[in-house]
């Protein structure tokens, strides 16, 4: 079980580096370019996160009972990816609403899994903020779509999108820490019960 804590932290550590290098491109481009790179930086990223997702699932398919929940979000994330690539333009306007209900599935999943280990681990209050800052986020893109003018519109989403991407990505790295520690605690009383 060690071992599979260790995957899943270097899951979590690979997952909040890319989301901190997704948001610091995201707030690091010019205005004038965050218009046309969002959609394709997006396309990257949901990609390459929704890979490590579907990782993370398999990986800890033995240890939980939800594990296929995640692995639907790494497929749809892919998914999303993908179409992306191929209908940029199209994408553009669905971009917001997927983002929103995709930051909203993952808050809830996040959630989920810390009050099914509460008694098991410590410290699942950063999943619990991780899964409502990734709530509260999603809600924001759903109810407030660009308006007025697109690029001023898609401007000032990209600034969502990236301050979003460096918080989650802040969080994943401080939870892969929390993983470690809560497996190693988790085999001491197992080994103590024995």
């Amino acid at each position: 079980m060690l071992d599979k804590s260790k995957r899943i932290s270097s899951l979590l550590v690979l997952r909040g580096l890319l989301a901190l290098v997704f948001g610091v491109l995201i707030l690091a481009l010019p205005e004038a370019a965050k218009a046309a790179a969002v959609v394709y930086l997006f396309g990257a990223f949901a990609i390459a996160d929704g890979v490590f997702t579907l990782i993370g699932a398999l990986a800890g398919s033995d240890a939980f009972e939800d594990w296929w929940l995640m692995l639907l979000a790494g497929a749809l994330s892919i998914l999303i990816g993908v179409f992306t690539f191929l209908h940029p333009l199209m994408m553009g306007t669905i971009l917001v609403l997927y983002i929103g209900f995709r930051a909203i599935l993952m808050g809830a999943l996040e959630i989920a899994f810390a009050v099914r280990l509460r008694k098991v681990i410590q410290g699942e209050w950063l999943f619990i903020l991780a899964g409502v800052v990734s709530i509260l986020f999603g809600l924001a893109m759903i109810m407030f779509p660009i308006e007025g003018e697109a690029f001023k519109g898609v401007v000032v989403i990209a600034w969502l999108i990236g301050v979003y991407a460096i918080a989650i990505g802040a969080l994943f790295l401080v939870l892969a820490g929390q993983v470690r520690d809560w497996m190693r605690r988790i085999e001491e009383k197992r080994s103590g019960a024995v």
